[in-house]
């Protein structure tokens, strides 16, 4: 009988921890988006985002850091032109650049195995902006 009032705290702690999902979430978002990162442009933009990352060797050009993207823009991190230039909605000034247009070739090294062609998931990307707006100086 004394067993029934430790039942019953145990699942309320349960059912309150599940209202508390999005708390979380927003702690994950980040930690996604600083995964998307290492995995699709740390390479070329640096560990930290300062540019020119070890695989920006060969390229020919130095690619540009992205943690003054705020500074240069009046202090607002242009977030909708970050997403569209990623998704290749702008027309680049080089149109030989070696940055990827990420709506035709989508998050190869986040999805290696899996994923159709140019397939980048919402959450993904807005948790790779969410971090790039959190790296700026």
């Amino acid at each position: 009988m004394q067993s029934y009032p430790f039942v019953f705290a145990s699942i309320c702690a349960v059912l309150l921890s599940a209202c508390t999902g999005g708390i979380y979430g927003a702690s994950d978002a980040d930690k996604r988006g600083q995964l998307v990162y290492a995995k699709e442009c740390s390479q070329c933009h640096g560990a930290a985002g300062e540019g020119g990352g070890p695989a920006s060797l060969g390229l020919g050009v130095v690619p540009p850091g992205l943690t003054g993207l705020k500074q240069r823009n009046d202090g607002a991190f242009p977030r909708e032109f970050v997403r569209r230039y990623l998704m290749g909605q702008l027309e680049q000034n080089d149109p030989y650049s070696p940055m990827p247009d990420f709506a035709t070739v989508g998050l190869r090294h986040v999805y290696p195995k899996g994923g159709a062609d140019g397939e980048v998931l919402e959450a993904d990307f807005e948790g790779l902006l969410d971090y790039l707006d959190a790296i700026q100086e």
